[in-house]
């Protein structure tokens, strides 16, 4: 086996560690004598035979879950699942998500410690995908670091990384978890990143340090300290920085007080570790004494630290010159190494079937992404015949009813026709890109899994679309409907933009109350352009519409603290410019034809916005559109 497994076999255990002790507040806190142990198991089972004579499911599954918690995360040889399925069984029937979730999880860590390791890979996915149904952040944490440990052990470093890195978002205020995280991102650094080990071992050393003793039950916080140390130690000594390692190790462990507990598998890699540093240092008495407490420390049945250290005691004491005992521990470590080998063609087999799995995800979701495209160049076809048709028809009707006038009181009719299906026209010229876009971040979130965030995007962009066809064919829209339109369209644009801008709006009571009929989609256009062009450069997005009543007008005010008309020209394409400018070209249109038809007082305005020193912070776009009675 190379250093760089046995690098992450070693630093698997210390996770191990680390995992059954983060979560001692919220488990159940079990003593170190077995006489105790068996007592405290003897008074949860009473609790859970009670509980179910009471048909009490509540504390049936919280007296179950502790129970198969100690034998899951503290006995280390126990591999038994038959209560774990039970339990599933019953928390399935009662529908308890986060039962259902997390005995999945423990179920994963037994196939785990029974080197089952395809069939844990199994479960651990099934226990992640139910924890997305859970409010339980020391749950969903919970899961991420135990799947972390297994794929580290199945040297699938980075997918573990990837675990630990998004179990911070889970640790909340919690500094005892976060730096367990922390020192778990350690592990996933072997031989060729040692650097980024000890960097991460000594932010999480620092943090370890930090912590009140009284918030940690029991010895868990200096065996974290001591876990810490060791990775930096051994980072160092990888390193060949020996007296840095030696210098790490006795500013904060004290040797003289270092003794075995049988809560922890830790101590037998932590002597190993002394153990190299003195044989790397020629401190060969030390050494042998360090690898011999490692091998008597050992709780596992074959762990790699066995290998090296009687490996490391051979070749000492061939450097001795006593060959008959380096030959009597060579032979030992041979023991081990098929018993190592064996475990690693198991692993082996494990991740070529997880990979085949995963390959085969994979390409279900290429297919899925290509359908997706597919059904976008689909509706694009569709608008383009659409519009087309449109256009055909609009042209038709022009001819059509151009020909058969006969006076100017018929031809004077026909012109208020044209414009008012001109104006219906220009209301429909919503940028198609939008629904492009809308599309993309609905896939984005399909590929993500994130169920609820896509079924809220696809509810609100069905509702825009839905709420715009059915008033395609009238000139005028109730404003609340409008401003009903707006919200969708301005939250599925925050969206696309990972919720970057700030919305005000404020919308006078009056109006609402009376909701009076406004011509429809011209505002639509200028908050697209404030969106796109005026607020996309800036960190800080803030969009500000206001609603006021104004006489017999609606005077709508859209501002943006964006970079201004001027500086998005300089930014933007040719093709970009000519469509920042289309928003206020229509909109003059439609006031034009507005003012035809009597609407005298409609007006548009647009303002550029300017500091103390003449730099631009934003547009102010004002519109009065006449009350339609």
């Amino acid at each position: 086996m190379s250093t760089n497994h046995y690098s992450t076999l070693l630093y698997i255990l210390i996770g191990c560690f680390l995992f059954q002790t983060a979560y001692s507040k919220n488990f159940y806190s079990f003593p170190l004598q077995d006489t105790k142990i068996d007592s405290a198991k003897a008074r949860l089972r009473k609790k859970i035979h009670n509980a179910k004579e009471r048909n009490d499911a509540k504390k049936y599954i919280q007296y179950s879950l502790r129970l198969l918690r100690q034998e899951v995360h503290y006995e280390l040889t126990n591999t038994d699942t038959e209560a774990l399925f039970s339990l599933l069984d019953y928390c399935g029937e009662k529908e308890n998500i986060d039962c259902l979730a997390e005995t999945h999880m423990m179920i994963a860590k037994q196939f785990h410690k029974g080197e089952q390791y395809l069939e844990a890979l199994d479960y651990f996915k099934r226990a992640r995908e139910l924890s997305q149904n859970s409010d339980s952040k020391n749950l969903k944490w919970e899961i991420l670091i135990c799947q972390g440990l297994l794929l580290s052990e199945l040297y699938e470093y980075k997918l573990a990384r990837e675990n630990y890195i998004e179990s911070l978002n889970y640790c909340t205020n919690n500094k005892y978890r976060t730096a367990t995280s922390i020192l778990n991102i350690s592990a996933t650094y072997t031989t060729g990143t040692l650097d980024s080990m000890v960097y991460y071992s000594s932010i999480a050393l620092d943090k370890f340090k930090k912590i009140d003793p009284k918030t940690v039950s029991g010895p868990h916080l200096q065996q974290n300290i001591k876990t810490s140390v060791n990775n930096i130690a051994y980072g160092y000594i990888k390193q060949q920085k020996l007296l840095k390692a030696k210098r790490i190790i006795a500013e904060n462990i004290d040797l003289n007080k270092t003794s075995h507990s049988q809560l922890y598998s830790f101590d037998s890699f932590f002597f190993h570790t002394l153990g190299e540093l003195h044989y790397k240092l020629k401190e060969y008495d030390k050494a042998i004494e360090y690898y011999n407490r490692s091998i008597d420390t050992v709780i596992q049945n074959h762990p790699a630290s066995n290998t090296y250290s009687l490996n490391d005691l051979a070749e000492i004491y061939e450097i001795k010159g006593d060959y008959k005992k380096a030959n009597v521990y060579l032979k030992a470590k041979e023991n081990y190494v098929k018993e190592v080998e064996r475990l690693n063609i198991k692993k082996e087999l494990a991740k070529t079937e997880y990979h085949r799995v995963l390959k085969k995800k994979n390409q279900i979701i290429s297919t899925l992404e290509e359908k997706n495209i597919k059904t976008n160049k689909q509706v694009s076809n569709i608008r383009i015949i659409a519009i087309t048709t449109g256009v055909f028809s609009l042209f038709s009707i022009l001819i059509f009813l151009a020909f058969y006038q006969k006076s100017r009181l018929k031809i004077a009719q026909l012109n208020e026709e044209i414009s008012l299906t001109r104006l219906k026209s220009l209301k429909s010229m919503m940028n198609p890109h939008f629904l492009f876009n809308s599309f993309n971040t609905l896939q984005s979130l399909i590929l993500q899994k994130d169920k609820f965030q896509a079924s809220e995007h696809m509810r609100s962009l069905s509702q825009l679309i839905r709420k715009t066809l059915f008033n395609a064919d009238s000139l005028f829209i109730k404003l609340n409907e409008e401003l009903e339109i707006l919200e969708t369209y301005i939250k599925l644009e925050n969206e696309r933009f990972d919720n970057q801008f700030i919305l005000h709006k404020s919308v006078d009571q009056t109006l609402i109350n009376m909701d009076p009929k406004i011509p429809s989609m011209i505002i639509q256009p200028h908050i697209e352009n404030a969106i796109l062009h005026g607020l996309s450069h800036k960190d800080k997005k803030i969009l500000k519409i206001h609603f006021k009543k104004k006489g017999n007008l609606v005077q709508c005010i859209v501002e943006d603290n964006g970079i201004g008309r001027e500086k998005s020209k300089e930014l933007n394409t040719l093709k970009r410019e000519a469509h920042l400018s289309i928003a206020s070209k229509n909109t003059s249109e439609r006031i034009n034809l507005l003012k035809k038809i009597g609407y005298k007082e409609t007006a548009l305005h647009v303002d550029d916005l300017y500091d103390t020193e003449n730099n631009p912070i934003g547009t102010r776009i004002i519109i009065d559109l006449p009350i339609i009675k």
